[in-house]
């Protein structure tokens, strides 16, 4: 009974701050990680906070935020034993509305906690048992039956593991690979080689690449003498496969390196030049912020007055830098930030969690992306006006669910450049259909197979299709892709 008092003071507690800023909210203490999904497919992101223990409130648990699809969101808690350091959406059962994963324990094992169809009540919840606590968790379809299998380190068990789905969403037990040699802080999954199986890359001590086959890991080691933090597996040059990111922040010269590899192909990848810059940062996010496809980095700094943006130049070049400030308060811990499109207008805005054992004024933060290179305090949606004279293409497509192939109809009023790409609910691009000029006054089909840009089978679940027009976001239409 003592549970659900705390859960009642805390949606008392919830609400938004006074005035009309909407970039700002108090959510439960101890607001430790954060992610973003359209968990009840209404075609808008939603938002899920993960929280640490806390002693004065005795509660551990979940926040989501449900977004009205104006940027605007309403808020609710659960209940669920853990210290939530990682929150991940994902699709682990036939079911489309996406799963929760996190840590959590029964108060004598470490475990995984999943939350099936987390818009639904009661709670669909499945706990399987670790054999240390787990300090990072993604996602992959490591054994290429297209369903997502989780992959968990644990920097004090010293070992990585992989969960393998049965496309049922039931798990297996963990398949446990040590590494005597180092403690595994970061992981991040993505297909290297090109052939459908996601690899699985784990940094510490040593930055490790373990390509996946049907019968076993083969393991690459890209260096030994480089601590790692961070971890990214992206298309960073736009060539069609997949290269690495990795980052630390070094603290005494308060520095942050980046090394990226570029992938050759082959299971070959190239160190490049290190790229250092002042100040340190503790956290990175890959995300194409500005939509010219290219996958730009956002850089937590370790001091908490913001963020850095350093935009892609393409070729593993990196622009001039963007300083977002965002001031630390007196009892500010750790943060945490994710990058997601909130507002509706095709552009990723960026989500900012302030861990803390005291109220804060905001524990949670919301910058929204303008396009133009600004984050403001308020979401920039494209409300329609009927009685706006200007002229809205028209962008459908049939069928919709789809199991291998959908059209998009699409009509231009006037004679303008015209782009049609497809992304996933994290806001990665997942293929650009065309970007033409288009005659105005006329319709065009465009087929999508259900292919990435590296003519790989997305898997099922749900997506936006984007149509830009002169360079601007016009239409959005969300797609079902069945399996």
């Amino acid at each position: 009974m003592k549970k659900y008092i705390f859960i009642l003071l805390f949606l008392v507690l919830i609400a938004f701050k006074a005035g009309n800023n909407k970039s700002q909210y108090n959510v439960p203490l101890a607001a430790r990680s954060i992610t973003a999904g359209d968990i009840d497919l209404d075609g808008d992101n939603d938002i899920v906070i993960g929280h640490n223990y806390n002693s004065q409130t005795n509660w551990t648990g979940i926040t989501i935020m449900q977004n009205d699809s104006f940027g605007y969101f309403i808020k609710d808690t659960f209940y669920f034993n853990g210290q939530h350091i990682e929150v991940i959406l994902e699709l682990l059962d036939s079911n489309l509305n996406p799963d929760l994963i996190t840590q959590t324990w029964n108060n004598i094992n470490s475990q995984i906690g999943i939350v099936f169809d987390l818009v639904f009540t009661p709670l669909n919840i499945l706990t399987i048992d670790i054999n240390d606590y787990v300090d990072d968790i993604v996602t992959g379809d490591i054994d290429n039956n297209s369903y997502n299998d989780i992959v968990v380190a644990s920097n004090g068990g010293k070992f990585w593991g992989v969960l393998y789905n049965d496309e049922a969403g039931n798990l297996s037990v963990p398949e446990y690979h040590y590494v005597p040699d180092y403690f595994p802080t970061a992981l991040a999954c993505g297909d290297l080689n090109g052939d459908g199986r996601d690899d699985i890359v784990v940094c510490g001590q040593s930055t490790e690449v373990y390509f996946s086959y049907p019968d076993g890991f083969q393991l690459l080691v890209l260096e030994t003498d480089n601590y790692k933090e961070g971890v990214s597996i992206v298309d960073f040059d736009l060539d069609g496969d997949n290269d690495i990111l990795t980052f630390v922040g070094i603290p005494f010269v308060n520095v942050t390196s980046l090394i990226m590899y570029e992938n050759q192909g082959d299971n070959v990848l190239d160190t490049l030049e290190e790229f250092y810059f002042q100040p340190m940062s503790s956290r990175f996010f890959v995300t194409d912020f500005n939509n010219d496809s290219l996958q730009d980095i956002l850089f937590q700094l370790s001091d908490k007055s913001g963020y850095i943006i350093y935009y892609n130049q393409s070729d593993f070049q990196l622009g001039d830098p963007l300083f977002i400030p965002v001031e630390p308060y007196e009892y500010e811990g750790l943060r945490d930030c994710f990058c997601i499109d909130l507002d509706g207008n095709g552009y990723n805005d960026i989500i900012i969690t302030r861990l803390a054992q005291v109220i804060l004024p905001d524990n949670l933060v919301i910058l929204f992306n303008d396009g133009n290179g600004n984050f403001v305090e308020n979401p920039i949606t494209n409300i329609k006006n009927p009685n706006s004279t200007i002229k809205i293409p028209i962008l459908t497509c049939y069928p919709n669910p789809f199991k291998t192939e959908t059209t998009f109809k699409i009509t231009i009023k006037e004679t303008a450049q015209a782009e049609l790409s497809v992304y996933d609910l994290q806001g990665r691009l997942i293929i650009s259909l065309t970007n033409n000029f288009q005659k105005g006054g006329q319709y065009f089909k465009i087929k999508w197979d259900g292919l990435d840009t590296g003519g790989k089978a997305c898997k099922p679940g749900t997506y936006i299709a984007y149509l830009k027009v002169n360079g601007k976001i016009c239409q959005s239409v969300k797609l079902i892709k069945l399996n």
